[in-house]
């Protein structure tokens, strides 16, 4: 391993013409160390970055830009379900030659820790030519997958830095009307899965009241962090995992980050782990709520595109509402406002608009907004026309059944 001052790093020595940089996602991203490749790209030999989920900006134009759930520009998308990148990335059609990540450490033991994100590290480390980390005492020290062997790092850049926030915004009225819904579908004891938003934020306010909650799930944030500070989660009904709250990810406030670091009651997994269908089966009572841009009168959802414009892709979204739906007592919920921003428009139409299929109907099982909760399982598509028309707003419900006669 060799150390080098943030201001020596120069990638255009580093990189290989037509090699594939990768670094650790949304909140884990080294941004100086990304901040500095896209200064310095210009300078750099034609290369492809590929990234799952950036919050730390866009990346300079010119440069092949390859996505797989959603970060801005990118020049192409690979649409994969989370369970499955682990495999592409760790050998397959996604390796890195290029891996940048950030670590804080080392321990007595010589190792380090990357901190507030796992995901796909493990898988990316071990299959890159070239591991650059950015190492930031800022970073908290957390259990699980995070560590990094000392000589799988082969450039080591000192730069403490803040890590990346995604703090909560405090909810409105039709975001905690959502959420009075959605609770009502969680019984005590039940293992949950939050997604991304200001809904799932949402939601974990209005679970204060249960008791004996466990989390299984992509990423924890501030309201995760809450329920466990109240006593609502304490993971101990859990059939897997019992006592820990186990995610890929931490995405919130700099309080979060700190709160998590050396708690014996976190754990952070990779995503082969967290999004495994095998592990995900042993759980009774699991609870995925997850979210979508919009939902057909059949219970199609996507959550992938807008007037034709990528937002994200499938993510982890279907990894957890196929285990919620094989779990003896569990439930996929589908959560969205009624309507867009400001009331522009139905978010539950006849069909959907760019035809991209996020969850399909066969998969569809509760679907909540601000009006109430529409049970699709097990139900004929009329029925379940009639369940959605009746949650959507009011003002829509007229056209909305006029085209359901239409479809019928």
């Amino acid at each position: 391993m060799k150390t080098v001052a943030p201001e020596a790093l120069d990638f255009a020595a580093l990189i290989r013409p037509g090699e594939r940089v990768f670094w650790a996602e949304a909140t884990a991203e080294p941004v100086l160390l990304t901040r500095r490749l896209e200064a310095q790209a210009a300078r750099c030999p034609p290369f492809q970055v590929f990234s799952v989920l950036r919050l730390g900006g866009e990346f300079a134009p010119g440069q092949a830009h390859v996505t797989v759930t959603g970060c801005g520009r990118a020049a192409e998308v690979i649409p994969a379900n989370i369970s499955d990148l682990g495999a592409l990335i760790g050998g397959g059609a996604l390796a890195p030659d290029i891996v940048l990540l950030q670590v804080c450490g080392p321990d007595a033991a010589g190792d380090y820790n990357t901190g507030i994100g796992v995901e796909f590290l493990p898988e990316a480390v071990a299959a890159a030519r070239l591991v650059i980390a950015q190492l930031n005492p800022l970073l908290p020290w957390v259990d699980g997958d995070t560590r990094v062997a000392a000589d799988a790092i082969d450039i080591l850049v000192p730069a403490p830095q803040p890590p990346l926030e995604l703090a909560p915004r405090p909810p409105g009225p039709v975001e905690t009307a959502i959420a009075g819904h959605v609770a009502r579908l969680v019984p005590d004891r039940a293992t949950l899965e939050l997604g991304l938003g200001a809904i799932p934020e949402a939601v974990t306010r209005a679970l204060a009241g249960k008791r004996g909650l466990g989390i299984h799930s992509g990423m924890i944030g501030d309201g995760v962090m809450a329920l466990i500070e109240a006593g609502a989660i304490d993971n101990r009904h859990k059939e897997a995992d019992a006592g820990l709250a186990v995610a890929t990810m931490l995405m919130g406030s700099q309080r979060l980050y700190r709160w998590a670091g050396r708690n014996p009651q976190i754990r952070l997994r990779a995503a082969r782990y967290t999004h495994d269908a095998v592990v995900m089966s042993r759980f009774r009572r699991f609870v995925a709520i997850n979210s979508a841009l919009e939902i057909d009168l059949t219970g199609q959802a996507n959550a992938e595109t807008a007037r034709g414009r990528q937002i994200g892709l499938v993510g982890g979204q279907m990894d957890f509402v196929r285990a919620a739906n094989r779990a003896p007592e569990g439930r996929s919920i589908i959560a969205l406002p009624a309507t867009g921003r400001g009331g522009a428009g139905s978010r539950i139409v006849a069909r959907l608009a760019d035809g991209v299929v996020t969850t399909p109907r066969a998969e569809a099982d509760c679907v909540v907004t601000e009006h109430g909760i529409a049970e699709l399982r097990g139900r004929t598509l009329r029925e379940r026309a009639r369940a959605l028309i009746a949650i959507a707003d009011p003002a829509c419900r007229a056209a909305l059944a006029e085209a359901a006669e239409r479809l019928a």
